[in-house]
């Protein structure tokens, strides 16, 4: 397991760079989050392009090979969102180095989760129940803060449970609008 994490650390770095470097506004762990709330909120097709592009790029495509680095992104996200039985999903959480880095990547990644749930469920709030529950507990999460004399170690406990509850979130929305874009009828315009 902290092998898997330190090629994903390795991995991001290398992805906020080609980001950096095609003009892109977001970073990796932004992008993650953007991704995983699409593919949450059921996107199941190529419409997430166009989405990414618009958000991110203005309009503009990416590079091919960042646009193939990008893909299997999306295609790692969403296998590891299929396995729900032993859900393997982890946060693509950037700034190993310290807590407050990792807390700052946490915010940018649920906003952004937030951002593409909401782009693929545009009536998303107006939800009830525990869903509805679990979209203000992301507009928090979004909103975190901290100091910078806070204890590190306390802070990092406390990061480290909100971040299990927030892939704890992603499986609720997952299965939610998963299951049932599978039975919707489809929309007359």
């Amino acid at each position: 397991f902290l092998l898997w994490k330190q090629i994903m650390a390795i991995s991001q770095i290398e992805l906020n760079q080609q980001l950096k470097t095609a003009g892109v506004g977001i970073n990796a762990s932004e992008l993650h989050g953007f991704l995983s709330g699409l593919i949450c909120g059921g996107i199941k097709d190529q419409s997430w392009q166009p989405l990414l592009y618009q958000l991110t790029h203005d309009n503009h495509a990416y590079p091919t090979a960042l646009l193939a680095q990008v893909s299997e992104l999306y295609q790692q996200i969403s296998v590891e969102l299929a396995n729900v039985k032993s859900f393997v999903f982890e946060l693509g959480l950037t700034g190993n180095e310290s807590v407050f880095a990792r807390a700052d990547s946490l915010s940018e990644w649920a906003n952004h989760f937030l951002l593409g749930l909401g782009l693929a469920q545009p009536h998303l709030e107006q939800e009830k129940g525990e869903i509805g529950e679990a979209v203000q507990d992301l507009h928090e999460i979004c909103q975190l803060g901290y100091d910078e004399d806070d204890d590190e170690e306390e802070m990092s406990e406390a990061l480290e449970e909100i971040i299990e509850y927030v892939r704890t979130i992603v499986a609720l929305f997952y299965i939610r609008f998963n299951q049932t874009s599978n039975t919707v009828k489809p929309r007359l315009h």
